[in-house]
């Protein structure tokens, strides 16, 4: 353990004692409050003393106490403790263990101060000034892959490192060229497409035509691709050139461009191995990239303008004091910029539904036992019962078809009653649960459960586990949260590709019924018919009762009237590459 972390754990035993002000105190009760031995406890005690953080008079004798003089604010001691795990890339540690310690919430109030002037935009640097951008994350980036790419963050992550063949705008839902220049279809089965020259990727190498090929054979070859199956209508890749490339497809394939507008159809280079290097054309680079810290650096040779900002810094914080030290981007943490009251807002709706994985053996499988959940869990009473603020009931993925739905309200005997059906025999289930932000909705259902005879366990949703298929075969049940904006037609049909969640759990019947919605979905040639099919798919989950939506709510990101450029993605994140601040 660390001198400062022993000094820490010292001072906030004693923290309704005064700085700088001695008093009386015992070795042996020391030694109870480091938990070491005797020689340990008088060998920190003189490590302290000399570091000038505290005075130390031993008890000459027996009877005679010891005094003890704090000259290190325990706010200060824990500034320093900070400021040394975040360049020590140890911050997630270094949070857990503040965690641990008895701080008084006075302390803890001056550390989210401390912290959110730390985070947000600042400056660095005398003769060249640098922009940076801190942000505090409260989950695991996985993978930085576009092909594997699992979670929205990791989508908005990938989009700054990537870049994509079309782009799409996420307010008119315009496609339009990005990496392209343009598209020609000769027929319904062919797409040409001619890329732009002098693009350059991270590592120095222009782009060709050979990148886009080994993009999408990579797509077609990964089993973890959400869209593996689009082998099934593409027939070849091939080259006209360096900066022309046909696909041709065995069907006509009208959703292609809606295809090549995600993040998850980004283009990578043929010669880097992912599993050691990260490159993109993108507008920013990857320095570096741990489990507690991702740094993204502008770079130089972006093709469209360069980044205003010169460097993005994710720091992992743990979930558990997500509550506890929030943050909002604002450019008050800039002293050299103008403050302004004003602010502009940006709202995120959210879907938090329940999943049944039906592939694992038990009462969830019985088409009555997931109607009894569905009837115990009301949502207007779940509602009511809890101090959940501004949600609003849930029966679509999208919050604009559930305020055209009425929601009737079911009793406790009714449930009990489809359970009697489903012949329930008293087993206990597990539900993972994705947040503790949700720990009182997920005891409500439980305790609702109970209240039918159903025996539920709340398990955490371990999101650096996701990937593993095994993982999820633990759960009966499975909690999460979905992030859908807007109508954007790629956004709604990826969620169900190759590898996600509702794969994993679902049978292979419901499965290959997916397949066929997906089918239909993507060979539709309009908007509106594609849009027809997707609701289709999405009253399936709902009559199976498979999907349970609960609740929508909404998250909102506050930012200062100085910032501009603040362009959203498709979830709803803002994009850094667009982002800068006025001088004053």
């Amino acid at each position: 353990m660390k001198l400062i972390e022993h000094y820490l754990i010292l001072n906030s035993a004693y923290a309704t004692q005064k700085n700088g002000v001695e008093f009386e105190t015992t070795l042996s009760e020391i030694i109870d409050i480091l938990g070491c031995s005797q020689p340990n406890a008088k060998g920190v005690l003189n490590r302290l003393k000399k570091q000038g953080w505290i005075r130390w008079k031993p008890g000459r004798g027996r009877g005679y106490r010891s005094r003890i003089n704090f000259q290190l604010s325990l706010f200060d001691g824990i500034k320093m403790y900070v400021s040394e795990q975040l360049a020590q890339d140890h911050f997630k540690e270094g949070m857990e263990f503040l965690h641990s310690l008895s701080i008084p919430t006075q302390i803890h109030s001056f550390l989210g101060q401390y912290l959110e002037e730390w985070f947000g935009f600042q400056t660095e640097g005398e003769k060249e000034l640098k922009h940076i951008l801190r942000i505090p994350m409260y989950r695991n980036l996985i993978s930085l892959d576009p092909a594997q790419v699992s979670t929205a963050f990791e989508y908005h992550f990938a989009g700054q490192i990537y870049d994509t063949l079309l782009r799409i705008d996420s307010t008119t839902k315009q496609i339009y060229p990005h990496l392209a220049l343009g598209w020609d279809t000769p027929n319904e089965k062919e797409w040409i497409f001619y890329l732009r020259k002098g693009i350059r990727f991270h590592h120095g190498r222009l782009l060709t035509s050979e990148d886009v090929i080994y993009t999408f054979q990579r797509v077609l070859d990964s089993s973890v691709s959400v869209f593996y199956w689009l082998r099934h209508y593409l027939n070849k890749v091939e080259s006209s050139g360096d900066h022309t490339v046909i696909f041709h497809f065995k069907q006509p394939f009208p959703f292609f461009p809606n295809i090549l507008s995600s993040n998850k159809a980004s283009i990578v280079p043929y010669d880097v191995d992912f599993k050691q290097q990260v490159v993109g054309t993108g507008p920013f680079f990857v320095r570096s990239f741990s489990t507690e810290k991702l740094i993204l650096e502008a770079f130089d040779h972006y093709f469209k303008e360069r980044a205003w900002l010169d460097r993005v810094e994710i720091f992992r914080f743990p979930e558990e004091l997500q509550g506890r030290f929030s943050y909002k981007m604002t450019t008050r943490n800039v002293d050299s910029l103008e403050v302004q009251e004003k602010t502009v807002n940006q709202h995120v709706t959210i879907t938090q539904l329940i999943i049944f994985q039906t592939k694992k053996p038990g009462p969830q499988q019985h088409p009555a036992f997931r109607r009894a959940i569905r009837l115990a869990l009301d949502r207007n009473t779940m509602i009511n019962d809890t101090t959940m603020k501004e949600v609003q009931p849930a029966d679509s993925f999208l919050h604009t078809r559930s305020k055209k739905k009425v929601f009737p309200s079911y009793t406790l005997s009714e449930a009990q009653e489809a359970l009697k059906e489903s012949g329930y025999s008293g087993e206990t289930l597990t539900m993972f649960i994705p947040s503790l932000q949700w720990r009182e909705n997920a005891l409500w259902i439980q305790s609702r459960c109970n209240q039918i005879g159903v025996s539920l366990e709340l398990q955490p949703l371990d999101l650096k586990k996701t990937l593993q298929k095994e993982f999820f075969q633990q759960a009966h049940l499975i909690m999460i949260n979905v992030i859908l904006v807007g109508d954007s037609e790629i956004n709604l049909i990826e969620p169900f590709g190759n590898n996600s969640l509702y794969r994993q759990v679902f049978t292979l019947e419901e499965n290959q019924q997916m397949d066929r919605f997906t089918d239909r979905f993507i060979s539709g040639k309009t908007t509106n018919e594609r849009l027809s099919i997707w609701c289709e798919m999405e009253d399936w989950f709902r009559q199976e009762n498979l999907i349970l939506f609960q609740f929508h709510f909404k998250e909102e990101t506050a930012y200062s009237s100085n910032l501009q450029g603040y362009k959203f993605g498709s979830l709803g994140m803002y994009d850094f590459h667009n982002l800068w601040i006025k001088d004053k």
